[in-house]
């Protein structure tokens, strides 16, 4: 299975959208009956549900309280978390199947104890999963870290497929061609990582560690930041677009340097400010 992850601010078009399989204006809402529904709600937690009528779910009342845990930490951008898991053609994992994910990804990522709620769409070639939750539980607090969230859903979904005997898909692009650039971009940031994780239980500075990374192809740059080149294509990755554990001040930190630099080290970091010097 693939896992895709968008972040954002307004619940009652993700809903709407996961429900509905439809991008809505408030006038077409009224319009919506029985036969419009496309997603079947799987798995919920921490959330209640209210039936209109006609038997249909109240979209509008799942939104209500999304916002209702909002309102107790209006800091946080991006409250809401949309992660979808798509499976391949042809496979249909079950219902208990699709519930341990739900209740599994929960644990993992932050949600154990937020609202959170899952669709299940079967209108494509490829079955697929729509996971609303709230980044914010019922105490205020963001429980929901996003740092990495491509190499954590990677992980994820390797570990489910092994768990539940599903075909192991690392390498199939089922979403549309316009994210096939974006993932092959993630894709070489997580080898980058590994590779710098590698390289860091053996060295002891960065430049021990640019030496190390040259002989692999990656030609590193030091200036206000640090960033990493791909001698082969030229594809430039900034160490904060790897995370923050990979800029300049995060690599130092975990090598050591910003607690105890050495003279020359001091003295190349002031050098580097007094030019202005800066990866770009």
């Amino acid at each position: 299975m693939i896992g895709n992850v968008n972040l954002g601010n307004y619940p009652k078009e993700l809903l709407y959208y996961c429900y509905y399989d439809k991008l809505l204006t408030p006038e077409q809402r009224k319009q919506l009956g029985p036969d419009d529904v496309r997603g079947e709600i799987l798995y919920i937690q921490n959330l209640s549900l209210e039936k209109l009528p006609d038997g249909r779910y109240n979209m509008d009342s799942l939104t209500r309280q999304f916002l209702g845990n909002r309102d107790k930490n209006k800091k946080l951008n991006k409250f809401v978390w949309h992660q979808s898991f798509s499976f391949p053609p042809g496979e249909k994992p079950t219902v208990d199947q699709i519930r341990e994910i739900s209740v599994a990804f929960a644990k993992d990522f932050g949600f154990e104890n937020n609202q959170l709620i899952v669709f299940r769409h079967l209108d494509k070639a490829h079955e697929h999963i729509h996971v609303a939750a709230n980044r914010i539980n019922y105490n205020g607090k963001n429980t929901a870290d996003h740092f990495n969230n491509y190499a954590r859903t990677g992980k994820f979904c390797r570990r489910m497929e092994l768990t539940l005997g599903l075909q192991v898909t690392p390498d199939m692009y089922l979403t549309n061609p316009e994210r096939q650039e974006e993932q092959l971009a993630n894709k070489a940031i997580v080898k980058l990582r590994e590779l710098i994780d590698q390289h860091l239980s053996v060295v002891r500075s960065l430049q021990e560690l640019k030496e190390k990374l040259k002989g692999q192809g990656y030609r590193t740059y030091l200036g206000r930041g640090i960033a990493f080149v791909n001698t082969k294509n030229g594809t430039k990755i900034k160490g904060s677009e790897i995370g923050r554990d990979y800029s300049l001040s995060g690599l130092e930190k975990r090598l050591g340097v910003g607690l105890q630099p050495d003279l020359n080290q001091k003295q190349e970091r002031n050098l580097r400010r007094r030019k202005g010097l800066s990866v770009g």
